[in-house]
């Protein structure tokens, strides 16, 4: 989310490099994410001297949860899939299959993503979220 926000600094392109420097993270790790994000048709790529990145849209019509989902973010308070009655850290009753817990956390995972939904570019870059 930190390399999108730097995209949205000025209205040049952004080279992976610069927002490598700028954040500490690889430029192999970022060609992998701006590949996905560059599909989804949230950025679009600007060669030759002086490219990088620009965005495809505009900051209001691009979402948090959009972005990661693009990238494949999970943002899941638990992993009840691994909930087993083998799994003694788990919810799950005795001799019950069901991990008891389920409800809640499938709840709030449905809250978090309209949260997401809801928050765009745009409120992250003026600081409204």
């Amino acid at each position: 989310m930190v390399a999108m926000a730097i995209l949205a600094d000025g209205n040049k392109p952004v080279s992976l490099k610069q927002i490598s420097a700028h954040e500490g993270i690889s430029v192999s790790y970022l060609e992998q994410l701006f590949v996905h994000l560059r599909r989804a048709g949230l950025v679009k790529s600007v060669r030759g001297p002086g490219g990088g990145y620009l965005f495809a849209r505009d900051l209001d019509q691009i979402t948090v949860a959009e972005v990661m989902d693009v990238v494949q973010e999970c943002m899941q308070p638990v992993n009840c899939t691994a909930c087993t009655q083998d799994n003694p850290a788990c919810d799950a009753g005795r001799g019950s299959s069901k991990c008891l817990t389920r409800p809640l956390w499938d709840k709030l995972d449905d809250t978090i993503g309209k949260f997401l939904e809801s928050i765009t570019l745009h409120h992250i870059i003026d600081g409204k979220v």
